[in-house]
């Protein structure tokens, strides 16, 4: 698939559960597995959430959302539009899919209801194009089809006055259609400096649902449930030890960074895990949240023997498409930046061009050797310096 074919909006259709192993929860936890449709021509989902488990762990702080996502109740009858709200890596998409999902589900029909999912950046981009072009009413058909959309980051659109306004009046008119609308945000759209009054108005009637990250408790279940999928053989005493050292604040993709960070002291001093392998993860992630995509551009550029402006270039050559695509890699696993952040470091590409890159990447990693060892040795590096 080129990369231009990921220019256009990503539409859903459903799919059964996914069903995870079984996870035996303290009481005060609850788990669901996450249902993610299969994208129309792909063969992989989206990548959200904790990428190694499918299913959704949480606890008191998202107790409002876990109801909505496992109670049988008629979603949308509570509120329309849907407002996520919550700090990156506190699992919005996640749930908004699910969400999304066990609706389709539940209509039960022959003909599925269709899903669209988009990024606020890239409607804010395709609706410059459909104005630039006079072509705003094929847009609107677009958005006015579907009978869920999914709207992401909206926050990321604070800086776009014009495309807010139409956003504003197509999130009106599939409300007066009766037809569903998810958005995810990082903050209540009224505090968010930029963002237009118009809009604001338009969502928050609806219902909202705040999302945290994961609490102490919380966070102990997951990374023992890392631990495990990783087969990593880790004591209660060391798992405790690895909880209290981590930064409160860290999501959920840090977590399960942490573990591989584990794993990977195992692997290359074929040791059993130790305080001393606990230590080494603390002490990675910690500096990992002061890593930035230009070290780890550098990082990898140094180690693919490559200048760091080919990486951001626009260069379509084969081993500099590898290098980059790594170094995007890295940067979505080893910082809390978005896709959309990511993209903008390395030349301005999109948020699907991105989720390409890491997409394809993450599945190289699994079946090259000598692909793997490069970013390992990057990984070390970075640890290191």
């Amino acid at each position: 698939m080129s990369p231009a074919e990921f220019d256009q909006p990503i539409v859903l259709s459903p799919s059964a559960t996914a069903a995870p192993r079984e996870v035996t929860d303290p009481p005060e936890l609850m788990s669901f597995p996450l249902e993610r449709p299969p994208l129309r021509g792909r063969k992989r989902g989206l990548h959200v959430g904790p990428s190694a488990l499918p299913y959704f762990l949480c606890g008191e702080e998202n107790r409002l959302a876990g109801y909505l996502a496992t109670a049988d109740v008629p979603l949308f009858e509570l509120g329309n539009p849907l407002l996520l709200v919550g700090p990156t890596g506190s699992g919005k998409t996640a749930i908004a899919m699910h969400l999304a999902a066990r609706w389709v589900a539940a209509a039960n029909r022959p003909d599925p209801p269709t899903v669209l999912y988009q990024t606020s950046v890239d409607f804010a981009r395709q609706f410059a194009e459909a104005v630039a072009s006079d072509d705003l009413p094929h847009l609107q058909q677009q958005l006015s089809e579907p009978e869920v959309l999914i709207l992401d980051d909206l926050h990321l659109i604070a800086d776009k006055p014009a495309a807010q306004e139409e956003l504003a009046l197509r999130v009106e008119n599939r409300c007066q259609a009766a037809l569903s609308t998810i958005l995810t945000c990082r903050r209540l759209p009224s505090e968010v400096r930029g963002m237009r009054p118009l809009l604001i108005s338009r969502v928050l009637p609806g219902l909202t649902v705040p999302l945290d990250l994961p609490s102490a408790q919380t966070r102990c279940q997951l990374l023992r449930e890392l631990a495990d999928h990783y087969q990593l053989q880790m004591s209660e005493t060391l798992l405790s030890e690895l909880n209290a050292g981590l930064e409160s604040d860290l999501p959920c993709r840090a977590l399960e960074a942490a573990v591989k960070q584990i794993s990977l002291w195992r692997r290359m001093r074929d040791l059993p895990v130790n305080s001393e392998a606990i230590r080494s993860a603390i002490e990675v992630i910690g500096q990992s949240q002061d890593l930035t995509p230009a070290m780890i551009a550098g990082a990898v550029a140094k180690r693919f023997r490559l200048k760091l402006s080919d990486l951001r270039s626009g260069s379509r050559k084969q081993h500099l498409v590898r290098a980059r695509s790594l170094a995007m890699t890295l940067s979505r696993q080893m910082t809390p930046l978005s896709m959309h952040q990511i993209g903008d470091y390395f030349g301005g590409r999109d948020h699907t061009t991105v989720l390409h890159a890491i997409r394809k990447t993450e599945s190289l990693l699994e079946q090259d050797a000598e692909l793997r060892r490069m970013a390992d040795d990057v990984r070390e590096k970075l640890s290191t310096s």
